[in-house]
């Protein structure tokens, strides 16, 4: 039940009607070559009871906030797929309640996006998200694998948690072109924007980042491949300096077996600020590496995901970051029914020489996770969850410890699904 923690967001002044739009589109052209579409529609419902013993995430124990809260998160996955596409759209809402403590409550609205289209020699893929929630403790990231192996989440926000509301948008295409059976080009691009309802250097700062990156892979085998990458992105926050970067890495993608795979990557990226903020030092420039190291295997009763990642990143404080993340998932069938999980994320985000004032607090987050999944029946299940949390900015930490208990319905999930539904 954790999952209901990790949110996804969009831009405010774009309209519930322009994610529709841009949904029926989505819809259409894949209906377009319906000949024998199989589409789907598999809504989930999840009803949760727990207890958090600093539910405000605060550092000392005189303003710590132990209460029992109630949480219920509802979703519609809608899918519609033929042999060479498929279009993946789920809308969602969260909401989190605190006995006595109405100051708390949180509530949240999403819509994913994912597609593909696959030619004899082209695969188009869009993904994206958007979505508006407060930023209270339940925004903080979790361990839910939301992106595949060397790609951190876009619009990860660590910012002491406020009344204040998030909106925040994504969306990403990529286009891959194979030039012969044994190279290919890859071109990517992605938009992220982000608005507060209340604005303030150092806390919250409206903001987008563009980026984008163009590669050329090498198969040097059928078990591995080497791409090399240029990238670039571009960061302007409302408040604060402009910053521009390029970059060039490497990457090794390996297969142990067809459910055993790994990557290698490093590079090296050359950041450019333009602005004024106070404070800053006068610099022009600066030089980081980065990289990422992890490994996904999948058997039958269990799955093992480890990543490891460093790059230059947008914050929601206004100013960029070399931020460093460990994900890790380890799941695993125990019997037909039953299943339990572990979930770790640590994040490390240290303000970029010459992108802000030295007086900037660097940002440490950790977050674990364990429990478990009971099958009760095929479409009911039951999840049961301790969930620890510790937060640095600047100074001391703050921890809290929380445990749940959720009853899911899924009435369309098949017999033979996976074990585990949760996000954690």
């Amino acid at each position: 039940m954790s999952s209901l923690r990790h949110a996804f967001a969009a831009r405010g002044v774009v309209q519930t009607s322009s994610a529709a739009g841009l949904t029926g589109v989505c819809l259409s052209l894949a209906a377009a070559s319906a000949v024998a579409t199989d589409y789907q529609f598999n809504p989930r419902l999840e009803l949760a009871g727990g207890y958090d013993d600093n539910a405000n995430l605060a550092v000392t124990g005189v303003n710590k906030i132990a209460s029992s809260e109630a949480k219920a998160d509802a979703r519609v996955e809608l899918i519609a797929r033929e042999s060479n596409w498929e279009w993946h759209v789920t809308p969602e809402a969260r909401g989190t309640w605190y006995p006595d403590h109405s100051d708390l409550d949180s509530n949240a609205e999403f819509l994913y996006l994912n597609g593909e289209r696959r030619g004899r020699r082209y695969t188009v893929s869009l993904n994206g998200y958007r979505a508006s929630q407060s930023l209270l403790t339940s925004y903080l990231p979790t361990a839910n694998i939301s992106t595949a192996l060397g790609i951190p989440e876009p619009g990860t926000t660590l910012v002491t948690p406020g009344s204040i509301r998030q909106n925040l948008g994504y969306l990403t295409p990529s286009y891959t072109f194979a030039m012969t059976p044994r190279s290919s080009l890859e071109f990517t691009a992605g938009y992220t924007d982000a608005t507060y309802s209340h604005e303030l250097q150092g806390g919250y700062v409206d903001y987008h980042n563009v980026t984008g990156a163009a590669g050329l892979v090498l198969a040097a085998s059928l078990a591995g491949s080497l791409t090399l990458r240029a990238t670039a992105a571009d960061f302007r926050p409302d408040l604060g300096l402009t910053t521009d970067t390029y970059g060039a890495e490497a990457q090794w993608d390996g297969k142990f077996s067809a459910t055993k795979q790994y990557y290698l990557r490093i590079g090296a990226e050359r950041t450019h600020f333009s602005g004024w903020v106070a404070g800053a030092p006068e610099v022009s420039s600066t030089t980081n590496w980065s990289g990422g190291v992890g490994t996904q295997w999948t058997y039958s009763v269990t799955e093992i995901f480890v990543d490891a990642t460093r790059n230059v990143a947008p914050t929601a404080q206004g100013y960029a970051v070399n931020q460093d993340q460990l994900r890790l998932r380890l799941a695993r069938r125990f019997t037909p029914r039953v299943a339990g999980f572990l979930g770790v994320r640590t994040i490390y985000e240290d303000s970029l020489r010459g992108a802000v004032a030295p007086t900037a607090r660097v940002q440490h987050y950790n977050y674990g996770t364990t429990g478990f999944e009971w099958r009760a029946q095929r479409e009911f299940s039951v999840i049961g969850a301790y969930d620890f949390t510790d937060y640095h900015y600047g100074g001391p930490s703050g921890q809290a410890n929380s445990i749940h208990v959720s009853i899911v319905y899924e009435p369309h999930r098949p017999a033979e699904g996976p074990a585990i539904t949760v996000g954690y």
